[in-house]
């Protein structure tokens, strides 16, 4: 039974709106760019894992959760636990193109791209060691015992690996199904009821993970972030309020709603309240009433009345403000 799906991808989001507002003059665009098409590999990973355990059901009693985010020594992240009466298996998802190598000195991958360039990044034991632990240690305080198994899925079955390292468990997503049936030779360590108090008590735990303010995470000064309201046809900012809503100087192209994605952008990446003054400033209007009214017809938490209004955006606000 899958019990946690597919998480919203803030932390995609939020780079996506810093690729679309960071200034040329900050020096860190290309940072940025990479940075976004690492984290938008990952996504695409994590969501072929995801597909198989829609594909795939097992002839035991079973619990997957996709993205828990726990604290117990310190905070942590798995991609997918999956959780049975025969203990806990961590799958970690790992989507790198190239051939890997493992350096049998430190705990690096050392990839080789087609043009010859190599780079390095953390072995993916590291983290799977850590979070091991520290699902251990969450489960302990709980006074829960089981085993924790865990493996490391690579997306691409294309994936070429020059050596693997000794101990470390690597699947393609074809072979989870397999591993996690071969669950089934070991003894069972754990009985229904507490199985199902584990679960209940994960799913209490869990808390949704915020990156918001992306310019915090990123160390980007404000002022490097570009303000108004962008044209999705021809990509240039500057569109300009009318009655009808926005239209781009540059195109014509006319919408409705194109400050949704602004309003939204200036809290991803700046986070904190906004005033009236604050919204005309970054949407580059100068009516009061119509920031306002903007401001009203969107999803948004407020505090205050009339000059002392101020308002946020949460997750859950900014998750509906950007699915419409």
């Amino acid at each position: 039974m899958i019990l946690r799906k597919e998480s919203i991808p803030y932390k995609l989001f939020g780079l996506k709106a810093l690729e679309r507002r960071l200034l040329s003059s900050s020096g860190k665009r290309e940072w940025i760019v990479e940075e976004l098409r690492v984290v938008q590999a990952g996504v695409n990973g994590e969501r072929k894992l995801r597909s198989i355990f829609e594909k795939y059901t097992f002839p035991f009693e079973y619990y997957v959760f996709h993205d828990l985010h726990l604290q117990s020594a310190g905070k942590f992240q798995i991609d997918t636990l999956f959780l049975s009466r025969f203990g806990a298996v961590i799958l970690e998802m790992k989507n790198i193109g190239g051939q890997l190598h493992f350096p049998e000195d430190r705990f690096q991958i050392v990839r080789t791209l087609e043009d010859g360039k190599t780079d390095s990044f953390e072995c993916p034991s590291v983290q799977l060691e850590r979070n091991k632990m520290l699902l251990g240690d969450w489960l302990h305080v709980r006074q829960i015992s089981m085993p924790i198994q865990g493996a490391v899925v690579f997306a691409r079955p294309q994936q070429q690996f020059a050596n693997t390292r000794k101990g470390l468990r690597i699947l393609f997503p074809l072979e989870v199904p397999g591993y996690l049936r071969s669950l089934e030779n070991s003894s069972k360590c754990i009985d229904a009821t507490a199985l199902k108090e584990t679960v209940t008590a994960l799913l209490a735990a869990n808390r949704a993970y915020n990156p918001f303010p992306i310019c915090s995470t990123y160390q980007i000064d404000p002022r490097h972030i570009a303000t108004g309201v962008l044209c999705k046809t021809c990509g240039l900012f500057g569109m300009i309020r009318i009655s009808r809503g926005w239209v781009c100087e540059s195109c014509g192209h006319i919408d409705r709603h194109a400050h949704r994605q602004a309003i939204a952008d200036r809290f991803m990446l700046l986070g904190g309240v906004l005033t009236n003054r604050e919204c005309r400033q970054f949407l580059h209007i100068q009516d009061s009433d119509v920031a306002k009214r903007l401001l009203k017809g969107m999803p948004i938490s407020y505090q205050g009345t009339n000059k002392g209004r101020k308002y946020w955006m949460e997750l859950k606000d900014i998750e509906e403000c950007l699915s419409k």
